[in-house]
């Protein structure tokens, strides 16, 4: 790490010393050990040459057994300092002549049988020869001379050596420094040009060249890159600018596709929408016209009417009026034809003049239990006028019913019109039902339900999400739409709303024909619509796929001819979101 965060200067420098150092001393080393392997051996053959050289002196002697010359022969050794014995050994393996430089006897074991050897021990070399007269063996000679001034010849040679490595390191040292200088200093003129440029962002500079070598031809090098940057950084800039302005106008663009999109589906439920406020309203009418004329025969014929009936007839009247007035429930076509069915036949079963219209009536008037009470009013004379003010009075009360079924229908309608006609620009978020949202847009879509698609809801309870509300709906209004163009107005539509761990899932499910195996990964393609040409902008299911995953949600969809399913899932927590607009 140290290494690493030198300058260039430094590293060269310490590289050249590693390297000169690692060098000298595997040289210094080779010489020393060669060296003193080379004093080592010139001992031994010294010491080797006196044994000889003495040994041929002393062999006459030991020829004719004459001891007092082979030790005149020894004393010589005196003159040579380092040996330290000298012995002079007969045949016999006796001693002959002796020499102790110290004057001091020394045990020395001839035990070697070898007829010449030589040894370094500790501290001295011993050397030890046979002596021949004309090839003939007479004796041995045993020479053991002192190290010590081998020792100190080799320490004085290290200690030079070592001063010699020293020097050669602070030479080598000084010429390093002086010839890093030829090649960092370019380097660092080059480094310093650079960490300039990247300051100020300038790259109209360009660096000095020092020379016409390897360097010389990176700084051109450099200098040409440097060219090309400013050049593509201009470029770029230019481009940049042109991409800023392309993308503020594809954003306008964008939004007038969204909204476009959005208007599109609104429009596809207006006529819808129309008819739909258009019944309750036509339902209203005839209401209030029907309470008009009743209320006139009321004020003006009721009180002559009522005067007139006999006592147990106005019984009767008043019973069946008070049994029309509990009976609010509405029927069905098909539970209304069952009941005039029976009525008609109790009516018949009793004579009754009439009985299917009085059956009719009865229904109308939904009085549909307990009919025989009032034979004796329908078997008189004038049956068929009581029976007619009965129900005009009765009228009233299904007329106001009317009024205030419509007026909820209509007040539904705007109000579910009103909550998915918004183009949110706040972009805010809220909490809100999905479930609310998804009724609104089946109001919406009510009057091409009704034509012949069968809606099964399964509704859980569910936790109320953080959402952009208005986007949501745009999303439910893009899957409703295709569903129902997909069923061609005849089909079932299957809702669910439930939650799955984290997340709230709304699956919406059609039987129409379904997508394409080689469609089905392309539906969220911007443009790309399954429709024919003229029907859809195909943008509808990516927008719904961005509003989803801007919700941090996911869509899927899974088809086949009969069954196609969409499958929102939107997280139960806040997550972090993304609040670009959609």
């Amino acid at each position: 790490m140290l290494f690493k965060n030198l300058s260039i200067k430094f590293k060269m420098i310490l590289v050249i010393q590693l390297v000169s150092l690692f060098s000298l001393v595997i040289g210094l080393t080779y010489v020393i050990f060669s060296n003193i392997a080379n004093f080592k051996e010139d001992m031994k053959n010294n010491t080797i040459i006196n044994a000889n050289l003495i040994g041929e002196y002393c062999a006459v002697s030991l020829d004719f057994d004459v001891s007092e010359n082979a030790v005149e022969t020894l004393e010589k050794l005196k003159n040579i300092p380092s040996v330290d014995v000298g012995i002079v050994y007969n045949n016999d393996n006796e001693i002959f002549a002796d020499f102790y430089a110290d004057g001091e006897k020394v045990v020395i074991s001839n035990t070697n049988s070898s007829d010449s050897w030589e040894n370094f021990d500790a501290n001295f070399l011993s050397v030890f020869r046979p002596i021949y007269i004309e090839n003939s063996k007479v004796g041995s000679i045993y020479l053991r001379v002192s190290t010590e001034v081998l020792s100190l010849k080799i320490r004085d040679y290290v200690t030079t050596m070592l001063l010699l490595l020293v020097g050669l390191l602070i030479a080598n040292y000084l010429l390093a420094y002086w010839l890093q200088k030829i090649v960092s200093e370019p380097i660092i003129h080059l480094t310093k040009a650079t960490k300039e440029i990247s300051e100020k962002g300038n790259y109209q500079m360009r660096v000095e060249k020092q020379g016409n070598d390897e360097i010389g031809v990176l700084v051109d090098e450099y200098n040409k890159m440097l060219l090309q940057i400013y050049e593509r950084e201009e470029s770029l800039k230019q481009r940049t600018t042109e991409l800023t302005e392309t993308l503020a106008n594809l954003k306008q663009t964008q939004q007038k596709l969204v909204n476009s999109e959005k208007l599109a589906a609104l429009g596809q439920v207006i006529a819808g929408v129309a008819h739909e406020i258009n019944t309750p309203l036509g339902a209203i009418r005839s209401s209030i016209g029907n309470i008009k004329n009743t209320l006139n025969f009321v004020l003006n014929e009721y009180p002559i009417f009522i005067n007139e009936l006999p006592e147990k007839l106005r019984v009767e009247f008043l019973a069946l009026m008070e049994d029309s007035f509990k009976n609010r429930h509405m029927l069905t076509s098909k539970e209304e034809r069952v009941f005039k069915k029976k009525i008609a036949e109790i009516f018949e079963n009793h004579n009754i003049k009439n009985a299917y219209s009085f059956a009719d009536t009865f229904v109308d008037m939904m009085v549909v239990e307990g009919v025989e009470k009032y034979l004796d009013l329908l078997k008189t004379e004038n049956s068929e006028k009581i029976l007619e003010v009965a129900y005009k009075i009765t009228g009233l009360q299904r007329s106001t019913e009317n009024i205030e079924f419509a007026a909820e229908r209509a007040s539904k309608v705007v109000f579910a019109l009103k909550n998915s006609s918004r183009i949110n620009n706040n972009d805010e978020q809220m909490l809100a039902d999905i479930t609310e949202g998804i009724e609104n847009i089946l109001t919406l879509y009510n009057n091409q339900i009704k034509q012949g698609i069968e809606v099964s809801k399964s509704y859980d309870k569910v936790p109320k999400i953080l959402c952009y509300y208005d986007e949501l709906n745009q999303v439910w209004t893009n899957i409703l739409h295709n569903a129902i163009y997909a069923m061609e107005l005849s089909g079932k539509l299957d809702i669910k709303v439930y939650t799955e761990k984290d997340w709230v899932v709304v699956s919406i499910t059609d039987n129409g024909k379904g997508i394409p195996k080689d469609e089905i990964n392309r539906i969220f393609e911007p443009f790309f619509s399954t429709k024919p040409t003229g029907e859809g902008t195909g943008i509808g299911l990516d927008i719904s796929k961005r509003i989803i995953e801007k919700h941090n949600g996911k869509i899927e969809v899974e088809s086949k001819p009969g069954k196609t399913t969409f499958s929102v899932y939107l997280p139960t927590m806040n997550r972090k979101h993304d609040s670009t607009k959609i």
